[in-house]
């Protein structure tokens, strides 16, 4: 048994996964969740049927609903959704040491202003302990059968870095770091909404050449609003970036691309909401993106034409034309 700790705030299949790589490398890790029936069949059976079904967990895996329970870890993964991530984080900060890495694994952006979950958790805690960003194309599912994956850790701390590394690196799971915390998470948190364009444009049978250049386009307006609010655009062109619009984008495993696709064959918001049965952080992503380009005069067609559809009811009319909307002409901009 290795002598650092780790504790998981979120029991969904991205922290069930991320608890369970941390143990099977031999580190004591603490899985917080509220649902209790999960915790103990979590405990008790080894597994976390609700999101993962079939996926052995190790037994160095200890599941709990009592947020004590993290008070000795060394490194914190919070794995919570964008609209509970602050009330958690609150609750959970009378109970994590001053020597705790923190490190938000939550894709998203907090419904009232365009606040990224790490500044919630700088808010929260202050300056007392360092902060990181995972972020990349990282599929629960495809982890959780050993294919091959690459996630970034991002932060300003090389202790951090290195002690992510130390604990989640193997050959399966391959850890690249970066510096660039506002870029890495801003990728995360943006390509869901083109995910949700592309999972429209698959319900509509478009091809594969629609597909690509939503994908492009949505990578150059990701770029856009990354320069206006001071990320570097170019850490776009890596994993948390153009890796995981791919992955997403592409994947009918992806919640964003599923609940697009479902809008794209008539069913409407709210019904497509109730098929996935699960946080769908592009909608409320879509909303405060939308909102932040309109504030500081961003051109971003894409996420105008979503938001027109999911926001102000617009019909599709089985039209991909209104989800493209007009682009301005420049391919490449930087």
């Amino acid at each position: 048994m290795n002598d650092k700790t780790v504790a998981v705030l979120g029991g969904g299949s991205w922290g069930t996964v991320l608890a369970n790589l941390a143990a099977e490398r031999g580190f004591k890790t603490t899985l917080w969740m509220r649902d209790n029936e999960v915790v103990e069949q979590v405990n008790l059976g080894k597994q976390n049927s609700k999101y993962l079904p079939g996926y052995i967990l190790s037994d160095n895996l200890l599941a709990t609903n009592e947020i004590e329970a993290i008070s000795s870890s060394d490194l914190v993964i919070f794995c919570i959704p964008s609209d509970s991530f602050r009330d958690i984080a609150q609750k959970a900060a009378p109970h994590i040491k001053l020597t705790s890495h923190l490190v938000t694994a939550t894709k998203g952006v907090e419904e009232n202003g365009f606040i990224l979950m790490s500044h919630i958790l700088s808010e929260v805690f202050g300056d007392e302990r360092p902060i990181g960003v995972l972020s990349g194309p990282n599929l629960a599912s495809e982890i959780s059968k050993g294919q091959i994956t690459g996630t970034v850790i991002a932060s300003s701390s090389e202790d951090l870095q290195s002690v992510f590394v130390e604990i989640f690196s193997s050959d399966s799971f391959r850890v690249y770091v970066n510096e660039d915390i506002y870029g890495v998470e801003m990728g995360g948190a943006l390509k869901n909404i083109y995910a949700i364009a592309c999972g429209i444009a698959d319900g509509l049978d478009s091809g594969e050449n629609t597909i690509g250049m939503i994908m492009t386009r949505g990578l150059a307006e990701m770029s856009r609003l990354a320069i206006e609010l001071g990320a570097n655009p170019q850490t776009f062109l890596g994993l948390s970036g153009v890796g995981d619009l791919i992955t997403t984008c592409a994947s009918p495993l992806s919640r964003n691309h599923r609940i697009g696709k479902y809008i794209g064959k008539g069913l409407s918001v709210e019904e497509a909401k109730k098929e996935i049965g699960q946080t769908t952080e592009g909608l409320k992503t879509l909303k405060v993106v939308w909102e932040k380009a309109k504030e500081r005069g961003v051109n971003m067609p894409i996420v105008d034409s979503l938001y027109k559809i999911i926001y102000e009811g617009e019909e599709l009319n089985n039209s991909i034309q209104k989800v493209l909307g007009t682009d301005q002409l420049k391919d490449v901009e930087f």
